[in-house]
């Protein structure tokens, strides 16, 4: 790992997940520090960390309960093996 290189910045361009090249990924301490608004990481507490993750993990369980409740339901194809 580059010396100069923050641990917490975004990843190297070449060794990030996403496809496009000339989109940057927003680390969690980026994140924390706009949802707070936060000057830098060195604001941040450990109740700041914690309440990001509550508050996330609440976000993704409402957001899968209305996923759960617009998905439309499709009855499969019969096979030949059904019984009907």
């Amino acid at each position: 790992m580059d010396s100069q290189r923050d641990p917490y910045s975004d990843p190297d361009p070449e060794h990030g997940h996403d496809a496009a090249p000339d989109r940057r990924h927003t680390s969690v301490v980026q994140l924390i520090c706009r949802a707070y608004g936060l000057a830098d990481a060195s604001e941040i507490t450990v109740e700041h960390m914690h309440r990001y993750v509550t508050e996330h993990r609440l976000a993704e369980q409402r957001t899968h309960r209305i996923r759960g409740t617009l998905r439309p339901w499709i009855p499969r194809p019969r096979t030949a093996g059904d019984a009907g």
